[in-house]
């Protein structure tokens, strides 16, 4: 034998004694757990469901559970052992899609079936805010404060109320700051809490606060006002926001008049459209005020439209 033989032969010599002295490859998991069956309900409040299981079981002996809620960023992974779980901080009366996915070791997944549940209608109104309290005012300005109401699911948002009404949008959190008052006015207010069920509080106590006396003689700048007809005497109105030396854009009240209307259309403080209406079949003439919150009124250009009421 040659000696380019005799080596070729005595390294596959090597490599056979070296192959079976090598333990075999370990196998690659690919059989998925078997399906977690019989999801069902346990308990539901109007923020909490309960579900439980049947146990999955995999070839490997080891696995663990993914809890999933249709559009909720959590996925809590539960142990082999535990085939019972309760989803927290829900809201009440909505309709949530849960599963269950067993999991093992090598990532293999099986789904369970979907589970269907609405929690209930809350019916109970949260607990009376606490006392409003001053913490600050200007001119037309006054910040409030108050301590939350309590709520058996949760308290949503809340919204600030005066003698005359609501002055301020429902929204989260226990702080607002009311804008667009007059100068040197006294005024009172209260809150309500409203909870995810739409249940309303009763009102707080009140407080009582005085805006601060202003120098403002200086009118906004005059807003300029476009109108086009839609429908009927039924017109859109847009127009430039004014600006004021001393009131934020957010502080200056619109008024739509048409014809000289006694009775014009007010617009949400810090809007600039609105729907508005003719009151005769001849040419309507519309005029927009700006009233910045010391009472100085700023003028529009007049626009003039045939309508057919």
């Amino acid at each position: 034998m040659s000696a380019r033989r005799a080596a070729i032969a005595a390294a596959a010599a090597v490599a056979a004694i070296a192959m079976s002295a090598a333990p075999a490859s370990a196998r690659v998991d690919r059989k998925a757990p078997s399906k977690p069956t019989n999801l069902r309900l346990t308990g539901t409040t109007t923020t909490t469901i309960s579900i439980a299981w049947d146990a999955a079981t995999d070839n490997s002996g080891k696995l663990s559970y993914e809890m999933h809620l249709w559009r909720d960023p959590r996925v809590p992974v539960l142990p082999q052992t535990q085939t019972s779980f309760t989803w927290t901080g829900l809201r009440p009366s909505v309709e949530y899609y849960l599963s269950v996915v067993a999991v093992d070791a090598a990532g293999n997944r099986t789904f369970s079936d979907q589970l269907i549940v609405r929690t209930p209608r809350d019916t109970i109104a949260p607990t009376a805010p606490g006392t409003p309290r001053v913490d600050s005012v200007t001119a037309s300005q006054v910040a409030l404060s108050w301590d939350p109401a309590t709520d058996e699911s949760a308290v949503a948002s809340y919204a600030v109320f005066t003698s005359t009404g609501q002055i301020v949008d429902w929204a989260p959190g226990t702080s607002r700051t009311v804008i667009g008052l007059p100068p040197n006015k006294q005024f009172t207010f209260y809150v309500k809490a409203r909870d995810w069920g739409g249940n309303v509080s009763p009102p707080s106590d009140t407080v009582t606060a005085t805006t601060l006396p202003s120098n403002d003689t200086t009118p906004p700048s005059a807003p300029s006002l476009w109108v086009w007809a839609v429908d009927g005497c039924e017109v859109s109105a847009e127009w430039s926001a004014s600006t004021d030396d001393q009131s934020e854009p957010a502080e200056i009240r619109y008024l739509l008049f048409v014809n000289d209307d006694p009775n014009p259309t007010e617009v949400v403080m810090g809007i600039t459209r609105t729907v508005a209406y003719g009151n005769t079949t001849r040419p309507n003439t519309f005029v927009l005020k700006a009233i910045d919150a010391a009472g100085n009124v700023a003028v529009s250009n007049p626009v003039t439209l045939d309508l057919f009421c």
